[in-house]
């Protein structure tokens, strides 16, 4: 809901984890912010009506496929990579049904003790990988982003400092930094485990050669394992085992290398599809057919 604003002398300082916050609380610096439900669901733009129609149009779609299967109707690949799509939309409907949208402002927290605050908090530094200066700068720039909404670690960049934002995922104290990263980083692999096994429905599908089954076969299977291998690997990375660590990191890199590609080719296979379409994809479903006596 934008976190909690430390501000000394009406001048923000820098957010506050949960760990700050019931430390500055406790020696009475200062005093405990009082929120209601209310406050926090005010702060949602995203109503129930809006969400519930995205809902329904991907059941509806779903429904669609189901009644084309049923009835013996060609599927095309663009559609099964379309309902792939539609499964991680759910997924995070699910998880962000009731979470805060478009927060401008966070909770200001007013220091009230005589003594300055601390200089060092935990959203007020940058991340020392943004302090190098050789290409390994320009790599993290590009890279961290992903590795945050992985979960596989947490970093302050120099703009989300100077904006006195939370990272896209933080707020943790260090006792349960590691929880929730082990928690967002299982949601995520089985998501997308999840999107590649979708993507195994078109094993059978009609395509123009040998060869482009084979790659659409060969590209699912990478997307259903690679997920399951960065799952396992990561152990490794958090791990006190250097060189383990070392190899994790090759290994994750490698994975996330390999993964693009084969979404990459899966895009490229669904795009080529349709220069040849079966005549049965044209046709719609008749729906009298599922009700009895008609």
């Amino acid at each position: 809901m934008g976190g909690f604003m430390l501000y000394f002398d009406d001048k923000s300082r820098a957010t506050l984890r949960p760990d700050e916050l019931l430390r500055f609380v406790r020696e009475g610096s200062v005093d405990v912010p009082v929120i209601i439900e209310a406050d926090i669901k005010d702060r949602s733009k995203g109503d129930a009506l809006s969400k519930g129609i995205a809902i329904l149009q991907l059941a509806w779609f779903v429904l669609q496929l189901v009644a084309r299967y049923a009835q013996n109707l060609p599927i095309t690949l663009l559609e099964i990579d379309t309902l792939a799509v539609a499964a991680l939309t759910c997924i995070t409907y699910g998880f962000w049904w009731k979470k805060p949208k478009d927060v401008g402002r966070p909770h200001a927290i007013y220091w009230k003790a005589t003594t300055s605050p601390p200089r060092k908090l935990a959203y007020d530094k940058v991340n020392p990988m943004f302090s190098r200066k050789d290409c390994s700068h320009y790599f993290t720039s590009w890279v961290y982003p992903i590795l945050t909404l992985m979960g596989a670690a947490t970093f302050n960049s120099s703009r989300a400092v100077r904006s006195r934002r939370v990272p896209s995922v933080g707020g943790y104290d260090e006792d349960s930094a590691g929880r929730h990263r082990t928690t967002i980083l299982l949601i995520g692999c089985c998501s997308g485990a999840v999107f590649g096994a979708i993507h195994c429905l078109g094993w059978n599908d009609t395509f123009q050669g040998r060869t482009e089954q084979l790659l659409w076969r060969v590209a699912s299977l990478e997307i259903v394992l690679t997920p399951v291998a960065i799952l396992m690997l990561s152990y490794f990375l958090w791990a006190d085992d250097s060189e383990g660590e070392v190899v994790a990191s090759v290994g994750l890199v490698v994975g996330a290398v390999i993964y693009m590609v084969a979404r990459v080719t899966l895009i490229v296979l669904l795009l080529m599809s349709l220069r040849s379409l079966p005549p049965g994809v044209y046709d719609t479903v008749a729906w009298t057919k599922f009700i009895p006596h008609l």
